[in-house]
């Protein structure tokens, strides 16, 4: 299953869904994604097969505009390069689609590419999704985007992980991660990331290409918003 929150065409209000060939399905209740995460992983399959037999909307992907696939509402616990950890507010949780901006007086921030792990009922694991967090020449963080999806263990084997972040083909920052959790050891939270890899500071106007497989994509041109 690959999870998503988007906002919706019709109100323009903040709605769960799916993705399936190509396509985002409007989740047809009122449950947001992680209301959904908490009911456990039979419940959510089921929300996901009541999003594909009677959507509320059926949207083209690309054309879709995606939030945070979800916000947690505790702070979120980071493992960085080299055995640093830091906690960051959900302020700083970006979408796909959300940008990233320059803040006042920065002319360029560096980007840490990794996987967030999502956990559900009862502390279990529920999925993973791409991340990176954006930082300052001081190391000041200053956005985490997540996403798109929330991308469920049907999905994968549990084969290791491996995110790349690049631009125009160059590859800067590599990431490998054990997909069965090991990084997560000592990391508490609905949502723990590691981002152990970095990039050289990019300047406004580069755009930053974040794969991670069977996870997803993303592409972010610095200094654009939403």
């Amino acid at each position: 299953m690959r999870w998503v929150t988007y906002l919706s065409p019709s109100g323009g209000a903040e709605r769960p869904g799916i993705i399936d060939d190509g396509c985002v399905f409007g989740y047809p209740g009122d449950e947001s994604v992680p209301e959904l995460l908490a009911e456990g992983c039979d419940a959510l399959a089921g929300a996901y097969q009541r999003a594909l037999a009677a959507p509320v909307e059926i949207i083209v992907e690309f054309e879709t505009r995606l939030c945070a696939p979800l916000v947690p509402s505790a702070p979120i616990e980071l493992s960085l390069a080299d055995g640093e950890r830091l906690s960051i507010g959900p302020e700083l949780v970006r979408g796909t689609d959300d940008g990233i901006v320059l803040p006042q007086g920065v002319d360029a921030l560096s980007a840490a590419p990794g996987v967030a792990a999502v956990f559900g009922a009862q502390g279990r694991h529920a999925g993973y999704t791409p991340a990176c967090l954006w930082r300052t020449p001081e190391g000041e963080p200053v956005g985490l985007t997540l996403g798109p999806a929330i991308v469920t263990h049907d999905e994968f084997d549990g084969a290791d992980l491996t995110v790349t972040a690049g631009i125009e083909g160059t590859v800067m920052a590599t990431v490998d991660l054990d997909g069965k959790l090991a990084w997560a050891e000592g990391l508490r939270g609905d949502v723990v990331a590691a981002l152990p890899a970095r990039t050289r500071l990019l300047e406004a106007g580069e755009e930053l290409l974040v794969e991670g497989g069977v996870l997803g994509e993303f592409e972010l041109r610095i200094g654009s918003g939403a």
